[in-house]
């Protein structure tokens, strides 16, 4: 079997939580939820249609380029 990410979603129309996976180059399965996934897998998967099983709406997976808040590191020198 293929290593790959789960990555979690809220369906914004009913709330229910569908998954989208994407494959891993590191040999892991990890998961993650759409607030914490890191810039290497987030990339492989924006511009992907996400379908609720539930409502049965479909979706683009997007950058929320909106945010209130973006994630900051200190760097050396």
């Amino acid at each position: 079997m293929e290593p790959f990410y789960s990555i979690f979603f809220k369906c914004p129309e009913c709330y229910h939580q569908v998954e989208q996976h994407a494959k891993a180059d590191d040999n892991s399965f990890e998961a993650y939820y759409e607030e914490n996934v890191p810039r290497l897998v987030a990339n492989t998967i924006i511009g992907n249609t996400i379908y609720c099983p539930n409502c049965g709406d479909r979706f683009t997976i997007a950058i929320d380029t909106n945010a209130t808040t973006v994630p900051l590191y200190l760097r050396r020198g």
